[in-house]
């Protein structure tokens, strides 16, 4: 079998994703994989070996606290999306034709959908953001506003062609995308809610207290757990700013930082007995079951898999950051969470929000309930076995 993988080269997440449905297909058949992406989802591809192809991508323009820089962006991406667009989908019909994929799977990558499409190939679609909004400002409303009802009345119609969409998220009411997914009906009812995608669930680790002692923590004291996400652009203030609050905090909490650079290894830039700071932390499974609280910026994918796992969160979303920031608020709507604006980051704010995560039974009471379902859903299982029904069909 011969699949052709297209995630959205914007963060990790993505090419994560399509990564775990491949280790799936694999263990089901032989499968011969490419990974069509950009920006670092191509760098994380070629780092893990797989076999990678280039095309055009697409630039978000961000100040330096990470916040979008809505008029930048406007003024970069509205007379070049065309051009871009055509060059993606000039390079997918390329690399389709030459290598004759019996399925493509795209997480969020439209043009591969429509590449499919045109070609003619069986297509599934990994889907959590199906409407796109753009940040809100005054100077700029109008321009957001028709950029958003261009964006949906296209996009969401090349989504359609899929053969199937598979959102990785819990069913209401605990659908963290729930706001992403504010489009008509009709589309709405084309999507299957199957999970969070999993690679290792808890049962498959040791125990909460001896993965801290495995570590080198304290078992009976708190751990914190920082995985940093999102684009390079995102990071670095982000970082720097919860860093300095952290070191503060470690009287009371023990803390462990990855700031999601797998390229440098997972090197510690920081290794003391109750603070470090890694590059990249390859087991991260391991730190989620061995934490008590996670701090994350609000990616579709660390939320349910913190829910999965039954851990409390702390969010924080990058400013203008709309997708992240409706994710942030459903999670906290859900009550599985606690939010902090990036403006309002200091140590006793962070401190109080940590400690009511950790002493009020209400987040653990209702992270029981989606741990508990998440243990009966397998998101991977479902897309890998459609994949492989639909490159069946064109095989045979």
């Amino acid at each position: 079998m011969r699949a052709y993988f297209a995630p959205c080269g914007m963060g990790l997440g993505h090419i994560v994703r399509c990564e775990a449905v491949l280790k799936r297909l694999r263990e089901l058949v032989p499968v011969e994989a490419y990974f069509a992406t950009y920006g670092e989802a191509l760098a994380y591809a070629r780092g893990a070996g797989l076999k990678a192809l280039e095309v055009p991508r697409f630039r978000i323009i961000m100040h330096h606290n990470g916040e979008v820089d809505v008029k930048e962006t406007l003024r970069y991406l509205t007379p070049r999306i065309p051009i871009i667009v055509a060059h993606q989908l000039a390079h997918d019909l390329k690399y389709m034709a030459a290598l004759g994929p019996d399925v493509v799977i795209s997480d969020t990558r439209a043009v591969a959908v429509l590449a499919a499409k045109l070609m003619r190939l069986p297509c599934v679609c990994i889907l959590n953001q199906a409407r796109i909004y753009v940040p809100r400002k005054k100077r700029f409303l109008r321009a957001s506003r028709l950029a958003e009802a261009g964006a949906l009345a296209t996009v969401g119609q090349i989504w359609m062609l899929a053969d199937e969409i598979f959102v990785p998220d819990f069913p209401e009411p605990f659908t963290i995308s729930a706001m992403n997914l504010a489009i008509p009906k009709r589309m709405r009812e084309k999507m299957r809610l199957v999970g969070p995608i999993l690679t290792k669930r808890p049962e498959e680790l040791p125990g909460q207290e001896e993965l801290k002692e495995q570590m080198g923590f304290e078992p009976e004291d708190p751990l914190v757990f920082m995985p940093v996400t999102g684009t390079m652009e995102e990071r670095p203030y982000f970082i720097r700013t919860m860093m300095g609050i952290l070191r503060e905090l470690t009287g009371d909490f023990q803390v462990v930082i990855s700031m999601g650079l797998p390229d440098r290894g997972e090197r510690a830039l920081v290794n003391s007995k109750r603070f470090r700071v890694y590059y990249w932390v390859g087991d991260f499974y391991a730190y989620l079951k061995a934490c008590d609280i996670a701090i994350l910026r609000g990616g579709h994918g660390g939320i349910t898999k913190c829910m999965a796992y039954g851990k409390p969160m702390l969010l924080v979303p990058p400013p203008s950051h709309t997708e992240k920031m409706l994710n942030v608020l459903r999670a906290k709507e859900v009550g599985v969470a606690k939010v902090l604006l990036q403006h309002e980051l200091e140590k006793e704010r962070v401190r109080e929000a940590l400690s009511a995560l950790l002493e009020e039974r209400k987040f653990r009471e209702r992270l029981e309930v989606t741990r508990k379902l998440a243990s009966k859903m397998d998101a991977i299982g479902e897309i890998a076995s459609a994949a492989l029904r639909l490159a069946s069909r064109e095989m045979a």
